[in-house]
């Protein structure tokens, strides 16, 4: 007689049947990529077809195409604790933050100001603003109000800011940072990507003018996804769509589209197929598997793997365990990134990620990860620890034979 599951049990094995790729290894790599729900595929699938099939100019689909951003605006307030006319749909991260940067009216020799842990969108937006405006980048080390606020100067007219640092998993003060940099004026970007479907966020408590989330992470969404949330202060000061105002110009001077809602900063449209697949992951994400259960999940998890991996010899962690969020970045003594990483997932299946940059390892846990994997992989993590890549046990080859 097989045993039941326990509840809890039972719900994550469910979810993780819904979840494919949860089954091909030990997915620890979702800060570069989230598994993608099979209703979401399904239903990607199910409007490619239908595409084809009767093609993209049928009537009704302009409405149909509304009615899924509608959606998709709704599931992500949602998720951000905002309310659906802040939320701008964006094709990408990086078109998200560059909506977000050019909100100053950009003058020569203006600054803007992030700090190293950023992500690499954000360096690409930043460098992208000082060819075109002649901004000046100021770049520090240390992510704390106090830092923050002594690098801005008065020509400081940008902050642009990690929520939980993509490198390290370091969780960043926001809201005390958002409080010590608000009476200089500059405007204060968040990038929530790696906290978004990770920890709690009220974007409306964080103090930020601008929060900008990319979808295929944590909330399991498509590539090319992501959104921004739009604060008051924002919608209040900004009446056109700041990423295409030269495109407007006319003799009379440039068009002013006055959009009461975040919906200005839509650049670009997304695909139909990837917004219907925004809408249904973060919907499903939401209403089927449940923030409240999720999160506290994930939270346990990922703090359950980074005490064991500081308590391992032979691995350094890089990632500071009080402010942590989802990710555990580590090196292993005697080891490379790369090798050890080739390692791990040969031993036991782990997808996870080098950061040539810190020659480290960055393991990204989801709330959808189980107990067993992660001792599992904690086990082969102290297994290579203990460990030389020349003096590692090696596992045997598995000897496919012929038909002959």
């Amino acid at each position: 007689m097989t045993e039941r599951l326990a509840p809890d049990a039972e719900k994550l094995a469910a979810l993780r049947a819904a979840l494919p790729a949860t089954g091909a290894g030990i997915y620890l790599d979702t800060a570069t990529r989230g598994p993608l729900p099979a209703e979401t595929a399904a239903a990607m699938r199910e409007a490619e077809d239908w595409e084809l099939r009767v093609g993209r100019a049928t009537e009704g689909r302009e409405d149909d195409v509304e009615q899924r951003a509608a959606e998709a605006r709704a599931v992500l307030a949602a998720a951000l604790g905002g309310d659906p006319a802040e939320i701008a749909l964006m094709p990408g991260l990086e078109v998200a933050l560059g909506s977000a940067a050019w909100a100053p009216d950009w003058k020569a020799g203006d600054r803007a100001l992030t700090v190293t842990a950023a992500g690499r969108e954000t360096f690409a937006v930043l460098a992208a603003i000082r060819q075109r405006a002649g901004v000046e980048l100021d770049l520090i080390d240390t992510a704390d109000a106090g830092s923050l606020t002594a690098a801005i100067t008065p020509r400081t007219r940008l902050v642009v800011l990690p929520h939980v640092s993509p490198q390290s998993g370091e969780r960043l003060p926001i809201e005390a940072i958002c409080a010590a940099v608000r009476p200089s004026g500059a405007w204060i970007v968040v990038d929530a990507s790696c906290s978004a479907g990770v920890i709690p966020i009220s974007a409306q408590e964080l103090g930020a003018d601008f929060l900008a989330v990319a979808g295929d992470r944590w909330l399991l969404a498509p590539e090319g996804t992501a959104c921004l949330w739009v604060g008051r202060r924002a919608l209040a000061e900004t009446s056109s769509p700041i990423t295409t105002e030269s495109a407007f110009e006319t003799l009379d001077g440039p068009i002013s589209r006055h959009w009461p809602d975040a919906g200005r900063f839509e650049a670009a449209a997304l695909p139909r197929t990837a917004l219907l697949g925004l809408a249904r992951s973060v919907g499903w994400l939401e209403m089927y598997v449940g923030l409240p259960w999720a999160l506290p999940r994930g939270e346990r998890l990922a703090h359950g793997l980074l005490r064991t991996l500081a308590a391992t010899d032979g691995v350094e962690l890089l990632t500071p365990v009080d402010s942590a969020a989802g990710i555990a970045t580590f090196r292993l003594a005697n080891w490379r990134a790369s090798e050890a990483a080739e390692e791990l997932g040969r031993r036991v299946f782990a997808i996870l990620r080098p950061l040539p940059e810190l020659d480290a390892l960055r393991a990204s846990i989801a709330w959808f990860n189980s107990d067993e994997e992660l001792v599992r992989f904690s086990g082969a993590v102290a297994e290579l620890a203990g460990h030389t890549p020349e003096s590692i046990p090696r596992r045997p080859s598995l000897t496919v034979l012929g038909n002959g």
